[in-house]
Order: C-alpha cells, then sequence, then structure tokens
C-alpha cells in the first residue's frame, strides 16, 4: 500500500491438527511502527515507506504478514519560472516542485534535468540553467516518468560601449579618414558580430 492508506489484517487461529478456533482473544503489534502502526482491531495505517511485520499474538503464539509500504506516486512535475530570458554567460536557477494526483507537495523526490539544445543553454543537475549562445531552448525535469517543462531565451549579452578610432585623425577638406568601430560589454570585452549605424555630430 501506499503512504496515508489503510489495511486491514485479519487472524486465523489454529489447533494442533490446523483446525480453525473461534472466539479467540488476538492482539496486534508492528515490527517497525515508524512504517506502520496497528490498531487493537487489526487496522493498519501506514506512515512512511518502508517493511513492517504486522504480528497477531494469541495465546502465546505469533503470526505474522509482511506488509510494504511504498511512497505516494508522483502525478506531476511543474518548473518555476516557465519561461525566462537569459543573458549569454548568465545563469538563470530553476525549481521543480513534484505532486502527486490530489495536487499535494511531495518532497524528497530525485529530479533529474535535461537540455533540449546544450548549444544553447545546458542545466546542471540541481536545476541550474547557463546561457551559451543566442537562442531557445527547452529544459525539462523528469521525476518518476513525469516531466515539467520551462522555455529558455538566451539574448546575446548587450554593448555597453563603444569606441571609435579614425585613421588618420586629421584630414584636409575633401580627404577621407577610415572610422571603424568597436563593441564591448560592461567588462570592457570585445563582442563581435554587432550592428553599427555611423552618423556626424556636424555634416557641414
Amino acid at each position: 500500500v501506499q503512504v496515508g492508506q489503510t489495511s486491514q489484517a485479519s487472524a486465523t487461529t489454529l489447533d494442533a491438527n490446523g483446525i480453525a478456533l473461534t472466539g479467540r482473544s488476538v492482539t496486534w503489534s508492528s515490527s517497525n511502527a515508524a512504517v506502520a502502526a496497528v490498531s487493537g482491531t487489526g487496522l493498519v495505517t501506514t506512515l512512511t515507506a518502508g517493511t513492517a511485520a504486522i504480528i497477531a499474538t494469541s495465546e502465546g503464539k505469533n503470526g505474522s504478514a509482511i506488509l510494504t509500504v511504498t511512497p505516494v506516486p508522483v502525478a506531476t512535475v511543474t518548473l518555476n519560472p516557465t519561461a525566462a530570458s537569459i543573458v549569454a554567460g548568465s545563469t538563470q536557477q530553476l525549481t521543480a516542485t513534484t505532486k502527486d494526483s490530489n495536487g499535494n507537495v511531495l518532497t524528497g523526490r530525485t529530479v533529474t534535468w535535461s537540455t533540449s539544445d546544450p548549444a544553447i543553454a545546458t542545466v546542471s543537475t540541481s536545476g541550474a540553467v547557463t546561457g551559451v549562445a543566442p537562442g531557445g531552448a527547452t529544459i525539462t525535469a523528469t521525476s518518476e516518468g513525469q516531466n515539467g517543462t520551462a522555455s529558455i531565451t538566451v539574448i546575446p549579452v548587450p554593448v555597453a560601449s563603444v569606441t571609435v578610432v579614425l585613421n588618420p585623425t586629421s584630414i584636409t577638406v575633401v580627404g577621407t579618414s577610415q572610422a571603424s568601430a568597436t563593441t564591448l560589454d560592461a567588462s570592457g570585452g570585445t563582442l563581435t558580430g554587432r550592428d553599427v549605424v555611423w552618423s556626424s555630430g556636424n555634416t557641414a
């Protein structure tokens, strides 16, 4: 049975020839009360996953049955957030919540993580997503055969500053000079492949 469910135990008392005896007093006990408790009528209530022997005693003789208690199965897995945009090179932490069929949160369940495209975004065993390159990827969390997903959009590192170099820096009227621009991120690292639009502060 699953954790939280009950099971009714029944005992039959027998004589030395295997003939059933009626009207005999029976007391009940559990070999592992942390897993399953049993009432005076043999009603077993499960508490946590594991095994326990349910023991019936009558006139100094014992009989027992082994009860296996299984965890409540995972019915759904949900991720938070379900969608996120992150800058390439940065990390977003996702969390997975496992629930049973009644929507109750289940704790202590094993969750495995995967990504649809590791070239776009990777994910650690704890659900930390790191953007690798611009694009989209789906992050999946799996527990007991049930999946939850989150959509991740990786955006380019934004341009923080632009430096311009002229060659030469001084020219005569009607002369020409070649300007080149370098795009930089907030840490001063060079960014490549960025569009640059040119203008003059004094077109005269």
